[in-house]
């Protein structure tokens, strides 16, 4: 065993990589960043994939080894995924103790463990034996999101999880300030501390020439290009989008709305692009490998996501819109969630009721029709972009674990 003042750092999330997702992308570029070595903890999606919408049949399994290209990240694959957190039956509770046992394990080689989960249910929730048997050896940082709060808050149970498991964290760590209003009643206000995620702005830096390089093998030279990336969820509200592109066609005939991504709403997308007869004004290109980000955001004009509430489905920041932003695209935004802390409305894009068509028309026909006005939005973009560099993120991040540890 190591040294009893030695801490060593673990990441319980039941979703990584090869999901992808804001909270995983802010898991993954923060804990790759990560001063020391970091166990992730997660589920085996190779022997077991989730029932979700993201995932349409088995993930290929890599060659050798797992596919986090990060020697930093050390990952131990396990039964953990839950389809929902309750504890009603004898499945859910076994996997609740397959991540007890994970991280018991841990305790083996190491005399203290600094615990980063994901969520407060399910990953905080099946570490309270260990801190009762613990205590102090164990330290535990949580990250909140949302959505997840709202999801809690849905059943007697699932708040009943949410509470205990909240009393049980060193450091809750809000991505956005609505996140933290929503925690507050909750759990003790002084333990709530804000940090937004992230950017790679290198990631992005050459992204107006794999733009146009993309555009130009497409045979899209000459087209006014909307974009929407991120999973295929009611929230994210392409409907809206794809309804304002159909009122806007006579006005602009070279518009094109590309959608990048893939879930559950995709065939209802596609029939309501078939019903308007738009199709020649729509491209649906399915799921977005990473290294294709820069290119789709350098092709196009306007980044439009205008999401909004669905039950208690919310948008808790929205990481798209500072890729957007530092790709130098204005982007057209919802008023609902933490994505009007994303979006400085006026300054780096405009925000919308995005239940409101005629509002997200509005904002999207005034953009694609003055270049001056996207591009003066698209720079203020890219400095507020420049505040939100992973590297910096990771930074305020590692200073505020350290006063808890």
């Amino acid at each position: 065993m190591t040294g009893d003042n030695a801490i060593h750092d673990v990441l319980l999330t039941q979703r990584f990589l090869p999901e992808y997702g804001g909270s995983i992308r802010w898991m993954y570029e923060c804990y790759r960043r990560w001063s020391g070595p970091v166990d992730v903890i997660t589920h085996n999606y190779y022997d077991n994939p989730p029932r979700t919408p993201e995932f349409f049949g088995r993930p290929p399994r890599p060659a050798s080894g797992d596919d986090v290209p990060d020697i930093n990240l050390q990952v131990d694959r396990r039964d953990i995924f839950l389809h929902d957190w309750g504890l009603q039956s004898w499945g859910n509770i076994k996997r609740y103790w397959q991540m007890t046992r994970a991280v018991r394990e841990r305790f083996g080689d190491h005399g203290r463990l600094r615990v980063h989960c994901t969520h407060v249910v399910p990953e905080v929730f099946s570490l309270i034996p260990l801190k009762w048997q613990f205590g102090r050896r164990l330290t535990i940082i949580c990250y909140a999101h949302g959505e997840e709060i709202s999801a809690c808050c849905s059943s007697k149970q699932l708040r009943f999880m949410l509470r205990a498991g909240y009393r049980q964290v060193d450091l809750l760590i809000a991505n956005s300030q609505n996140t933290a209003d929503m925690a507050r009643e909750h759990i003790e206000p002084s333990k709530i501390h804000v940090i937004n995620p992230g950017v790679d702005l290198a990631e992005f830096g050459a992204a107006a020439e794999a733009g146009s390089r993309w555009r130009h093998e497409q045979g899209f030279d000459d087209k006014l290009i909307v974009l929407t990336v991120g999973r295929l969820d009611p929230r994210k509200n392409h409907m809206a989008v794809i309804n304002a592109v159909a009122a806007m066609t006579d006005r602009f005939e070279n518009l094109l709305y590309v959608i990048a991504g893939e879930g559950r709403e995709e065939e209802r997308l596609q029939a309501q692009v078939n019903e308007l007869g738009i199709a020649q004004h729509v491209r649906m290109i399915g799921p977005l490998h990473q290294k294709m980000r820069p290119c789709l955001y350098g092709a196009c004009d306007v980044f439009a996501m205008p999401a909004i509430r669905d039950g208690t489905d919310i948008e808790g920041f929205g990481i798209v819109f500072l890729e957007a932003a530092a790709c130098g695209k204005p982007v057209v935004a919802g008023c609902e969630g933490g994505q009007v802390e994303a979006v400085d409305d006026g300054h780096t894009g405009l925000i919308v009721d995005g239940s409101d068509l005629a509002a997200v028309s509005r904002a999207l026909g005034s953009l694609l029709a003055d270049a001056s006005l996207r591009q003066q939005l698209g720079r203020q973009g890219q400095h507020k972009a420049r505040n939100h560099d992973w590297a910096q993120v990771v930074q305020r991040t590692t200073k505020l674990v350290e006063t808890v540890s």
